[in-house]
C-alpha cells in the first residue's frame, strides 16, 4: 500500500507556503491562498503526525494547534466524521472560541498538568484508533482524496 509520505510531493508546496509558526493571522492568510487539495492534506498530515507521535497534547501544545479547525474540516473532507467529532470534543476543552494562539493553549495545558489533569487521556487512544480504523484509515483516505482531486 502506498504510504502517506507519498503525498508529500503534493504537499511540499503548501508546507513551504503555509506558516504555522508566525501567527494565527499569517497561517489563515497562507492557508486560504492554497489550493483545496493541499489544504486538506496539509492539515491531515499534521494531525496524524502530531497525534501519533505525542497525542492530542502535543498537537494542541505545539504550533500545529493553530490548524485544529482546519484539521476537523480535513477529516470531514476525507470522510472521517467520527475522527472529526473526536477532534471537536478535544477542542471544546479549550473553550469557545477555540484559541488559535499557541501561548493561550500552552497556558491552559500547563495549568491542567500542574493540577494533575490530562484533559485528553481518554480521547488520545480514541483519536489514534480512528486515524487507523475509521473507514480505510487516514492514509488510505488521504491517498484516495488526492487521486480524486489532484487530477
Amino acid at each position: 500500500m502506498e504510504q502517506l509520505s507519498a503525498l508529500w510531493p503534493i504537499s511540499d508546496v503548501p508546507s513551504q507556503c503555509i506558516s504555522i509558526y508566525e501567527s494565527p493571522e499569517v497561517f489563515l492568510k497562507d492557508y486560504a491562498a492554497t489550493p483545496f487539495v493541499h489544504q486538506t492534506i496539509f492539515a491531515a498530515c499534521w494531525l496524524q503526525g502530531e497525534v501519533l507521535n505525542g497525542g492530542l497534547g502535543q498537537f494542541f501544545g505545539n504550533d500545529t494547534g493553530v490548524l485544529a479547525p482546519e484539521a476537523v474540516d480535513a477529516c470531514k473532507g476525507l470522510n472521517m466524521p467520527r475522527l472529526a467529532a473526536k477532534l471537536l470534543d478535544a477542542m471544546a476543552w479549550f473553550g469557545s472560541p477555540y484559541p488559535r494562539d499557541r501561548e493561550t493553549r500552552e497556558t491552559q495545558l500547563e495549568s491542567a498538568a500542574e493540577s494533575g489533569i490530562d484533559p485528553f487521556e481518554k480521547l488520545d487512544e480514541e483519536v489514534a484508533d480512528l486515524i487507523y480504523e475509521e473507514g480505510p484509515g487516514l492514509e488510505a483516505s488521504a491517498l484516495a482524496f488526492v487521486k480524486l482531486h489532484a487530477s
